[in-house]
């Protein structure tokens, strides 16, 4: 360790009241606007079309079809609403079950239970957090409809043996690419790997517009049934008049030319955005080797994946820490948020764990799980360990990595490790003596 470093470690904690260790003003936080940006949206505003197939959502619909690499592109007003059509326009629906991962975002889940259909699970694998394909087969029932991989942090499922897989069960694959703008498996991009597949454009996301989708696919017949969904069922033809004549279950998913301006504006730089996220990224991954009781997901070489955040792994029993997982992670959340980064749980319980679906809410009364059209016995209390023990002990990093932050800040997110790091047990003291504090306010 160079003497730069024994300072740093012997610095006082921010969290008892010391000085942080990422300057003030020095995080970049995401997202960035240019003034290249503020230019496209008032270009949008002078148009003074705001919604329906206007000038910049007809081009981003183009370009990112053409950035994928499929045919087909619609914008939505979300992720999850693009997921949801995806779902819709495979005809999954009341009776239906769809596989996907334990440990997700919930909207994976709800996308389904949308359309009156089945989230059933699968656990996920050790060192991508991705969907288990060695777990899917066991898993599939006669009602088993579609898969719903998830390219979690940006990083690629394993979509050669998702695929074989659906390919042998003659199932629909739909792709959750929500955080994965621009990563690559085997030289293609997410979002050309299944059937289908809906992408998220809020503000976190590396192609961010506020809030947005883009359901995508390369198959003219779900390309027409989304249209459908994603406008009240009804069948619209550009330029021609409108019938108000619903031929099936439609929502109102469309999206504004404001948002698509603006994310046009940012696909322009999504490379160069993507490439310093991952340059970054490696740099982090480099720091924390030295660090036994911290993990980060490992990816395959055929994956170029875009690191929608940057989670690590904390295992209090490595750090010498008789603890449960979610204390340690959270005391270790405490500090480093005290010292300036902006770290959070992502998603603190598994998706089966989930009240609304562990409960079987649904709709209120039971609805999807109690409609005499399902018949099928998906068990939500089955043991799902990885995903369980990823979702107990993983904190996400969601600042100093981003573009255009560089080396320098990245130093200072390294500084900040070291130093909670190199302190842990002062860091847990700290923790719970500010829990009981609260806990007795409370009181």
């Amino acid at each position: 360790i160079s003497q730069q470093g024994i300072e740093i470690m012997n610095q006082k904690l921010a969290i008892v009241g010391g000085t942080p260790a990422i300057h003030p003003g020095s995080a970049k936080n995401w997202p960035i606007i240019t003034e290249t940006d503020k230019k496209a949206v008032r270009r949008a505003l002078d148009y003074g079309i705001f919604s329906n197939d206007t000038p910049e959502i007809d081009a981003l619909q183009r370009e990112w079809a053409d950035y994928v690499g499929i045919r087909h592109c619609l914008v939505t007003n979300s992720g999850t609403a693009a997921l949801h059509m995806s779902v819709a326009a495979a005809g999954i629906g009341p009776g239906d079950e769809v596989l996907m991962p334990a440990y997700s975002f919930i909207a994976t889940a709800t996308s389904v239970l949308h359309h009156n259909a089945i989230p059933a699970f699968v656990d996920v694998e050790p060192d991508t957090w991705n969907m288990d394909p060695t777990a899917i087969e066991d898993a599939i029932t006669p009602a088993t409809k579609a898969l719903m991989p998830v390219h979690l942090n940006g990083f690629p499922a394993a979509m050669d043996q998702v695929n074989a897989i659906a390919k042998r069960h003659d199932l629909v694959v739909i792709e959750d690419a929500c955080q994965s703008h621009g990563a690559e498996y085997h030289g293609c991009r997410t979002g050309s790997l299944g059937h289908l597949a809906g992408f998220s454009l809020n503000s976190w996301k590396n192609l961010p517009g506020g809030d947005g989708g883009l359901f995508c696919t390369d198959d003219d017949d779900y390309f027409e049934r989304g249209k459908m969904v994603r406008e009240f069922g009804e069948k619209v033809i550009k330029g021609g008049p409108r019938d108000y004549n619903s031929y099936a279950m439609g929502w109102m998913y469309r999206s504004t030319d404001l948002v698509a301006a603006l994310v046009r504006s940012q696909l322009q730089r999504l490379d160069e955005m993507n490439a310093c996220r991952i340059e970054n990224a490696c740099a982090l991954v480099r720091a924390l080797e030295q660090y036994q009781f911290v993990r980060t997901p490992s990816y395959a070489e055929t994956s170029h994946g875009v690191y929608w955040s940057f989670p690590l792994e904390l295992s209090p029993q490595k750090a010498g820490f008789d603890l449960p997982r979610t204390t340690f992670r959270d005391a270790v959340a405490a500090a480093l948020r005290a010292e300036g980064l902006r770290c959070a749980s992502w998603q603190t319980c598994t998706l089966p764990e989930q009240a609304v679906i562990r409960d079987k809410i649904g709709y209120g009364k039971g609805s999807p799980w109690t409609e005499p059209s399902y018949r099928g016995e998906v068990n939500y209390e089955k043991e799902y360990p990885v995903a369980k023990r990823i979702a107990e002990s993983t904190t996400w990093l969601f600042n100093m990595f981003t573009w255009p932050n560089g080396p320098q800040e990245v130093k200072q997110t390294v500084d900040a490790f070291d130093k909670v790091f190199s302190q842990l047990k002062a860091v847990i003291d700290a923790y719970l003596r500010d829990r009981t504090d609260r806990q007795s306010t409370a009181t």
